[in-house]
This record gives structure tokens, sequence and C-alpha cells, in this order.
């Protein structure tokens, strides 16, 4: 249902660009919005799913943990890290991502 709710959320953002004008030295053009709207959906939905393939792995107890949609885009991160609370071992720690 989540995944339901953001994509539609995601799809009238889409709609609701009308079109852009660009000028070009001394010609302006009127571009569609889909021109715009179908690069950025595509990249945000690959660095979606780049981001949801990781597995970070606690440096405290070692254990493996694979987050949920809303807590990856929730957590605190820096480069390949995140600020998070083991399940495991209950630490406040920066896990880092396991490289695939």
């Amino acid at each position: 249902m989540k995944k339901l709710i953001s994509i539609t959320i995601l799809c009238l953002c889409l709609i609701s660009l009308s079109g852009c004008t660009v000028n070009w030295f001394t010609t302006t053009y009127e571009v569609p919005w889909y021109y715009v709207a179908i690069p950025v959906a595509l990249v945000g939905v690959l660095a979606h799913i780049r981001i949801m393939s990781g597995i970070y792995v606690c440096p405290k107890c070692n254990a493996d943990i694979k987050l949920k949609w809303y807590q990856i885009y929730a957590y605190l991160h820096m480069n390949n890290q995140r600020f998070m609370i083991c399940p495991n071992c209950k630490s406040k720690v920066f896990c880092k991502r396991k490289h695939n």
C-alpha cells in the first residue's frame, strides 16, 4: 500500500509539470513536460533500486541488516554508511554498506 501511495504521488508530481521554455541563444523552444519527467523518473527508479539492494553490517556485532524502504530514506547517511540502531545489539552506530 505504501508503494502505491508513493508511486501515485510521484505520478501526480510529474503530470503537474506542464512544460518549460528553453532559450538557446536567440531561439526559444517549448519543451513538453514528459521530456523532463521521463529521464528524472528513470534516474529516480534506478537510484531506488540501487539503494534498496544494499545490505548493511553493524561494526560492533557484525550482523547483516536489511532495511525497509522508509528506513533507508529516513536514516542519516554519509557516503556508504548509515546511522542506525542495530536490531541485533541495539547500539547506535554508523553501519557500512556491503559491496554486492
